[in-house]
């Protein structure tokens, strides 16, 4: 009979064992199933990482390149583009006015020849800003050139 109570005994110490086995696993699995929400889903698209934006030179004077007169790429019509750069904070503007030939120069190999219709566009425009942003942070650096401004655009 003790042997019946010794065995009972463990055979409970066993039962319990397998219990506190499940309650951790269901624990861990719930706690993963949290943290894979959190990290995973809340991105709004499993598995891909949201952007880390650049950070932009802090703005600083804006330098008028003038007008510049471009052939469209229609027979007999022109347009009429007005040129601006803003500069970073570390830029000297003295340095960088005796400089801008080369980018008046890079605006009239990207306007020549570029249908009206585009040009006169909101996604033309933006498609000109950012290309001769480009160019212009290539030519002067990414911190001495914030960003190049349309000022006019008067197509005929």
């Amino acid at each position: 009979m003790a042997m019946d109570v010794a065995a009972a005994q463990q055979g409970a110490a066993k039962k319990k064992g397998k219990g506190k086995l499940i309650v951790i696993v269901a624990v861990a699995m719930l706690a993963g199933g949290v943290g894979a929400k959190f990290t995973v889903l809340s991105s709004g698209k499993a598995g891909t990482p949201k952007p880390v934006p650049t950070p932009t030179p802090t703005p600083g004077p804006v330098i008028d390149l003038g007008d510049l007169t471009i052939n469209l790429a229609e027979p007999s019509r022109y347009a009429l583009v007005g040129l601006a750069v803003e500069l970073g904070k570390t830029a000297d503007p003295a340095t960088i006015t005796s400089q801008m030939p080369l980018l008046k120069d890079a605006g009239v190999r990207k306007l020549n020849g570029m249908p009206a219709a585009t040009l006169l566009s909101q996604a033309g425009q933006d498609e000109v800003r950012a290309e001769l942003t480009d160019q212009a942070q290539q030519i002067f650096g990414k911190d001495k050139i914030v960003r190049v401004l349309l000022t006019e655009v008067v197509v005929q």
